[in-house]
């Protein structure tokens, strides 16, 4: 009984440990996009535009910067390909 208090004990703590990580990651990336960040222009006619944008600014990035923000990264790139953008 107690092994298995153990276990869902450092299974808590390591899902805790990675959400807030990930949360940390996505707030680090909206601070950086709105401070960074740039906007397509309205005029674009391409859909994707914004994702476009998006995608140049986040490769401009030293790589640290990328590594750290990967949560917002990918929380945009779904929010793009739901839209139906690559």
């Amino acid at each position: 009984m107690q092994f298995i208090m153990l276990v869902l004990l450092i299974i808590g703590v390591s899902v805790l440990m990675v959400a807030g990580f990930v949360g940390i990651s996505y707030a680090f990336g909206m601070h950086l996009y709105r401070r960074n960040g740039t906007i397509a222009f309205a005029t674009e006619r391409d859909p994707c535009a914004q994702c476009n944008t998006d995608r140049d600014w986040y490769q401009t990035l030293p790589s640290w910067q990328q590594t750290a923000i990967t949560a917002w990264w990918w929380v945009n790139r779904f929010q793009w390909a739901a839209k139906g953008c690559k």
